[in-house]
């Protein structure tokens, strides 16, 4: 291990205790969190060759440990990621405390801590985050849940609105809960009435700061010129070039893989893509757009398993909307698109929600990653797209006014209206299940 406090450098041959023994002392010095938030990327080296609970172990003491060091906000997406499609209490707790190390207070989280709860509720465990590895029995255990819990106590009357479901679940499972995840729930909820007679705050009069936003934000254009010649087989067994493929017209790119274990993530995303493709239909952009997917796991999602995989969550398949594989070359297609997966030797350990927007010159222009995107944002923006493509002539897919004229510049303002309605915090807590993410700069 080659590590120092201000730049630590692992590979997948450092012991993970030798990387949490560094964690756990950044946390004694503020400054440090910059280089924490570092190490969150899951393609970052440290991560490769890893199993998935070895993963989850140093990810988990890693995010827990911004409650001591103060949030710096290159870190929140993957805070927020966690408490809105995690599946594992370790990390969904870890999350929970990573918030409170937030400068503000604000209600803009509470969507994700109660979805937090839904998550969680049927899988909470008892945890500790004072060592990596705890010796059991230990004295003062808490829960995910109470993390949770703990979290809406302190963002107080700026986490109102979340009072009525929680007083809901005290009245209707409170007494199935573990009883430190009891009394923080309790606690909660007499924070969250204390603020409410002070005046409770309406969502509207929330303060959302620039530092916020799940608007578009254009990324810089990415060439996938490197991949034209990448080999893909689709769900039929039919082969075709990348750069074959992605021109013309535009084109939206998710990845997933069928051996996913979170339905938050892979299987969500591609329910959501039928949806997509159900409404883009309807919009009769039929010939205007390619929908695609890519596996992160070409080896075992062979065509057979791609096709069931999309049909069972409503894809309708066919010579524009198609699933890939990459026979071979899966690293370039990783280092192209700058994908947020680790790997255990072919096997995924961890990866972030992904889609990329593509134009008709297979660039990527902007995306999506980490948390859950919106159907109909995501599909505003490629229609934009596409209605400064000019079909008839392939040979020269832009329009004269090109895209930053034709397409996307315009597309900001349509989307302002799609993605923020009066009361972006009501508009937030409806989405549910279909949340929305932020189409955004490619991020790590």
């Amino acid at each position: 291990m080659n590590a120092g406090l201000d730049s630590p450098v692992f590979s997948q041959d450092t012991h993970e205790e030798g990387i949490a023994e560094w964690i756990a002392s950044a946390r004694r010095c503020r400054k440090d969190r910059n280089a924490l938030a570092r190490l969150l990327p899951e393609q970052t080296p440290l991560y490769s060759g890893r199993s998935g609970n070895e993963v989850i172990r140093i990810r988990g003491f890693l995010l827990a440990s911004f409650e001591r060091v103060g949030l710096p906000q290159n870190a929140l997406p993957f805070v927020l990621e966690e408490l809105e499609s995690g599946q594992d209490a370790y990390l969904v707790a870890a999350a929970a405390k990573a918030l409170r190390g937030s400068e503000r207070r604000e209600g803009r989280f509470v969507p994700f801590l109660l979805q937090a709860i839904e998550n969680i509720r049927s899988s909470d465990d008892s945890m500790s985050f004072e060592t990596y590895r705890p010796r059991w029995p230990i004295a003062h255990p808490t829960t995910a849940l109470a993390e949770v819990f703990r979290t809406l106590a302190w963002i107080g009357a700026h986490a109102a609105s979340a009072l009525d479901s929680l007083e809901r679940l005290h009245a209707e499972h409170g007494a199935s809960l573990a009883a430190c995840s009891r009394v923080e729930l309790e606690r909660a909820i007499e924070s969250l009435q204390q603020g409410s007679a002070k005046g409770r705050l309406a969502c509207c009069d929330l303060s959302f700061g620039s530092d916020w936003s799940r608007g578009v934000e254009q990324a810089k254009r990415r060439d996938l010129v490197g991949l034209h010649d990448l080999l893909l087989e689709d769900q039929n067994g039919r082969c075709v070039r990348f750069g074959d493929f992605f021109q013309g017209t535009p084109s939206i790119v998710v990845f997933f893989y069928s051996r996913c274990g979170n339905p938050n993530k892979c299987s969500l995303t591609v329910t959501k893509l039928a949806h997509l493709q159900q409404a883009a239909v309807a919009r009769g952009m039929a010939g205007r757009l390619k929908i695609a997917g890519f596996t992160y796991d070409p080896l075992y999602d062979l065509p057979p398993r791609m096709k069931a995989f999309g049909e069972n969550r409503g894809m309708v398949f066919g010579d524009e909307v198609r699933f890939f594989r990459t026979p071979t070359g899966f690293d370039d297609l990783k280092c192209g698109f700058g994908l947020g997966v680790g790997f255990i030797d072919s096997i995924v350990n961890r990866h972030r929600i992904e889609l990329y927007l593509l134009d008709g010159s297979g660039k990527i222009v902007s995306s999506a990653t980490r948390l859950q995107w919106d159907v109909e944002a995501v599909l505003s923006q490629a229609e934009q797209l596409a209605s400064s493509v000019n079909i008839p002539n392939f040979g020269n897919p832009i329009t004269r006014g090109g895209i930053w004229k034709g397409g996307v510049l315009p597309a900001i303002a349509a989307l302002a209206v799609a993605l923020f309605p009066k009361c972006p915090m009501c508009w937030a807590a409806y989405l549910g299940m279909f949340g929305a993410g932020s189409l955004q700069h490619l991020a790590t």
